[in-house]
């Protein structure tokens, strides 16, 4: 029976979904996330013998679903809503991401005695979350053909240093008014720019739409990613299919009737990307977690150059905390958790943290592999 073990893949990431929308678990899941359940639980289940230790189905989710689940996310990408949020909270996160981009070669340099031979990767793949998301750890993943016993630790560190962080920013907001201060923020209202973003309503034909044309974006870059050649960087003809959709649905979206498409495909993106982790975590092994510690101790090194960018051009550009705080957690937490840590500061900064986090997912995979391209340069040097 080959059909079992993605129905059980599928089923674990529907009941992760639906636990996570009772009230008395939300606790729970804002400082564990929905990723890490849908990566643990499979990695655990196959540990104790109740997933097979390999399965083909486990590579065809990744080949045939990824694709298509970048292509449903990033087709409603506004890249127009970036010129409403103002210069500061821009600058802010720029500086961020290039904070996380130094962090991870520097982290590399100073502890690759003690990394893995492909590390490299590793620090690219951090790199592509924390300056994008989850999306962009799986689509970078899929590029650079990250083994299994590199990307388990990954996600492990992923989760636990991101939400800390977002721990440490909401503490942060007792202590705005001297922070503010020291910063010299003058008038934190200046820099708080209110962006209208109502609430996307479901409409199963617009998302059935997009899931058509995330489709059909999937089978022309495959077909293309077939007539491209394999290197170093990109290893697999699923690699080059990631990079392909990615590229071209972020093109897409500056369409504008095929952006307001775009923007009912999270509603299928999510949990198919959530499938697509669960498959992943059917592939590791609880000993790759053995390797946790030291990438814990990169990925917080690249953390505190991430926090001291942000400081410095806080400082420089007077910027208040909570602009900063909104787009550190853009870089560092998602989607999801930067307009709640923006809404903390002020609600006018939850919007902001956002559109800040969207132009995130459309970077980060591109921010990841530049910061793995020089890792490997490190690495041979």
């Amino acid at each position: 029976m080959t059909w079992w073990p993605p129905a059980v893949l599928i089923g674990i990431v529907v009941l992760i979904l639906v636990a996570s929308t009772r009230p008395v678990l939300q606790p729970v899941f804002r400082w564990l996330p929905i990723p890490l359940w849908c990566y643990g639980v499979p990695m655990v289940l196959k540990a104790v013998g109740w997933l097979p230790e390999a399965h083909p189905s486990y590579a065809g989710i990744t080949n045939q679903l990824l694709p298509v689940a970048l292509g449903m996310l990033l087709l409603g990408v506004d890249f127009l809503a970036l010129s409403r949020i103002g210069t500061q909270a821009l600058i802010a996160m720029l500086v961020g991401a290039l904070g996380i981009m130094l962090g991870g070669p520097v982290m590399l340099w100073l502890l690759q005695p003690h990394l893995p031979a492909e590390a490299w990767k590793g620090i690219g793949v951090l790199a592509a979350t924390w300056t994008g998301g989850s999306l962009n750890m799986l689509a970078l993943r899929t590029i650079l053909d990250v083994p299994d016993s590199l990307f388990a630790p990954l996600v492990v560190v992923d989760a636990l240093v991101a939400y800390s962080w977002m721990a440490f920013l909401i503490w942060c907001q007792g202590l705005s008014s001297p922070i503010n201060r020291w910063l010299a923020a003058s008038d934190v209202k200046r820099h708080e720019e209110s962006i209208q973003n109502a609430p996307v309503s479901w409409n199963w034909q617009a998302a059935s739409s997009c899931t058509a044309i995330a489709i059909l974006l999937a089978i022309l870059c495959r077909w293309l990613a077939s007539l491209l050649p394999l290197g170093r960087f990109v290893a697999t003809t699923t690699g080059w299919t990631v990079l392909l959709v990615t590229t071209a649905a972020l093109i897409l979206a500056c369409v504008p009737d095929l952006r307001r498409l775009g923007q009912h495909g999270s509603s299928v993106g999510y949990p198919c990307l959530y499938v697509v982790l669960a498959s992943l975590g059917a592939q590791a092994s609880l000993r790759a977690l053995a390797t946790t510690p030291v990438w814990m101790l990169a990925g917080l090194g690249c953390l505190g150059c991430h926090a001291v960018a942000l400081v410095l051009a806080g400082k420089g550009l007077r910027l208040p905390l909570g602009v900063l705080a909104t787009a550190s957690q853009a870089n560092v937490g998602g989607v999801v958790s930067a307009p709640l840590v923006g809404a903390v500061y002020s609600q006018s900064l939850a919007p902001v943290g956002l559109v800040l986090a969207l132009a995130g997912n459309a970077a980060g995979t591109y921010l990841g592999f530049l910061v793995a391209m020089v890792g490997r340069w490190i690495t041979l040097a």
